[in-house]
């Protein structure tokens, strides 16, 4: 998580998002700066949904918890709209998966500010 929200009460928020075969995300919101992570579903276990293993070998290594699992992408969201994301390499197969990318980061958008109680800039 970002060095500049050291010090300050976080409030942890844990969801899941774009339904089954979504996306879980850890938000950290303060009143001015969320930091994001975000887990790719990738299936449905006995005990909910599947992630894949953070330094895994492919679709095999899989875990069901975001606390070993490979990030999807990663960032923050400031007060005054600047934010930083970190992609790490996806694949998307069709066009479905390119949709539901941009509706995940339309998301991420949306929610930082709702997170941190102010509004969207312009």
């Amino acid at each position: 998580m970002s060095e500049e929200t050291k010090g300050t009460p976080k409030r942890l928020t844990i969801e899941d998002v774009l339904g089954d075969f979504g996306f879980r995300v850890r938000w950290l919101a303060q009143d001015h700066w969320v930091d994001f992570e975000v887990f790719e579903v990738i299936g449905l276990g006995d005990k909910g949904p599947m992630f894949y293993m953070d330094g895994g070998n492919g679709s095999s290594d899989t875990v069901e918890t975001i606390d070993s699992a490979e990030h999807y992408t990663k960032g923050f969201v400031k007060w005054d709209g600047c934010s930083h994301v970190e992609q790490v390499e996806s694949h998307l197969c069709g066009k479905s998966a390119w949709v539901r990318h941009r509706q995940l980061l339309e998301y991420l958008w949306t929610r930082a500010f709702q997170l941190m109680g102010t509004e969207e800039p312009e």
